[in-house]
This record gives C-alpha cells, sequence and structure tokens, in this order.
C-alpha cells in the first residue's frame, strides 16, 4: 500500500506537464524520494515529457509542410490524456507505465 506521500510525490511527477514545469517536477520526485516505485514513476514520467517535447520539435518543423498540424493535434491530446490516465492509476497504487515511452524507459 502506497503512503500519502508516494502518491502525492507520483502525482508531482505527472503533473509537471499541466503546472508548468514539465522536466524541473519528475527531478524533484527523484531528487527527494529514496522510494523505488517514486524513481520509476518520475522516471517514467520524465522519459514522456521528454518524448513530447521532441515530437513538439519535429511536428513544428513539419508544420512548414503543413504534415506537422495533425500530428500537434495528435500530440496535444496525449498531452493531456496520458498524464491524466497515469495521475489516476498512480493514486490507486498501480504501476503505470506510459504506452509508447514506458517500455524504453524501463529498460534504462
Amino acid at each position: 500500500m502506497l503512503t500519502t506521500e508516494q502518491k502525492l510525490l507520483c502525482a508531482l511527477a505527472h503533473l509537471g506537464v499541466f503546472v508548468g514545469i514539465p522536466i524541473i517536477a519528475p527531478i524533484i520526485a527523484l531528487l527527494v524520494s529514496n522510494d523505488n516505485f517514486v524513481k520509476m514513476q518520475a522516471k517514467e514520467a520524465l522519459g514522456f515529457q521528454i518524448m513530447l517535447i521532441a515530437a513538439g520539435i519535429i511536428s513544428g518543423i513539419l508544420v512548414i509542410v503543413l504534415i506537422g498540424i495533425p500530428l500537434l493535434l495528435v500530440i496535444g491530446i496525449v498531452t493531456v490524456v496520458f498524464p491524466i490516465i497515469a495521475i489516476v492509476k498512480v493514486i490507486d497504487g498501480v504501476d503505470y507505465s506510459y504506452p509508447i515511452s514506458g517500455s524504453i524507459i524501463r529498460k534504462m
């Protein structure tokens, strides 16, 4: 069973996208906690947020040739939906892994 502090730190790591500190929030959770569950969730959130930034840059470049506009829409939806799912799962005590970046991050 997760403690309130663990749930709060995990939620903070995943909420970084919404509060304007997307990469800093998971790093703070990584540095503050000694718990393996919290560290794994913070790594997942950090990897996901770095992936979103890279995808946004690539889509931004592709907007010049009008291919990137649909990609930006998909990235926007993914940026909102997946962190909300992660927060709900972590608060329920489930070890959540993002669909695309999760398997890569867990191997590191």
